[in-house]
């Protein structure tokens, strides 16, 4: 985006979990993020389970014993004294919506392609304001209903992804084609088990995406006894 006509500001209105029914294996859990403008409109986008857990614990601040992959994107940024400026979502082709984030650096600036999914937890965790396009707005707004869908566990809704494959194809590269030594690698193939402090950070994102704060309150401060320790 060399232009800034046409852009909109928006905001993360709100972010459901659902099952996606669609999977081979009878149910993944995925996330609904609402996006909204200053228009009573608003673009629902589909992203991962990790990357839903992941934009959850930024926007409720949760803190983790370990980075997750993008609080090390922002400290690698930070550490070559690169700013990430803004992210834009610029485009929906073939029912995928395709994002951008602004970099800027010493030396120069330039626009460095992302998921929308990445892209706004990257801008949650850097305070970073979002855009969209009024293309995007158009094509995929919809009418902000009084009640929108809150409930824990229902089936995939009609909208569009952030990933180009099929829905779920984010889970599956961080489960099954998970970098060996990371967690999800451990869990997928039989190897070590998980230390307290990892099987605790799971834990809290599932009950965070459940929306069982109270629940995950506890787990919270468990976690920060354990990293005290």
């Amino acid at each position: 985006m060399d232009r800034d006509e046409g852009l909109l500001p928006v905001e993360i209105y709100n972010i459901y979990p659902y099952m996606d029914a669609q999977q081979e294996n009878g149910g993944v859990q995925s996330f609904l993020v609402f996006l909204k403008g200053a228009a009573r409109r608003v673009v629902p986008i589909a992203i991962g389970q990790f990357e839903g857990q992941a934009l959850l614990m930024a926007l409720r601040k949760i803190p983790l014993p370990r980075p997750l992959p993008h609080n090390l994107l922002v400290a690698l940024l930070e550490r070559m004294h690169a700013r990430v400026r803004r992210l834009v979502i610029h485009s929906l082709r073939e029912e995928v919506f395709h994002a951008s984030l602004l970099i800027e650096t010493p030396e120069s600036t330039f626009e460095l392609d992302c998921r929308p999914s990445d892209g706004m937890i990257v801008a949650t965790l850097t305070g970073i304001p979002l855009y969209m396009t009024a293309a995007v707005m158009a094509d995929a707004g919809r009418d902000l209903e009084k009640n929108l869908p809150g409930q824990r566990r229902r089936e995939a809704p009609a909208t569009a992804s952030d990933d180009d494959g099929e829905m779920g194809e984010s889970d599956a590269d961080t489960t099954a084609a998970a970098p060996e030594g990371s967690v999800a690698a451990r869990s997928a193939h039989g190897g070590t088990q998980m230390t307290e402090l990892e099987r605790l950070s799971q834990q809290l994102a599932r009950l965070i995406a459940e929306e069982a704060y109270e629940e995950a309150a506890k787990v919270r401060d468990r976690i920060r006894a354990l990293s005290a320790q």
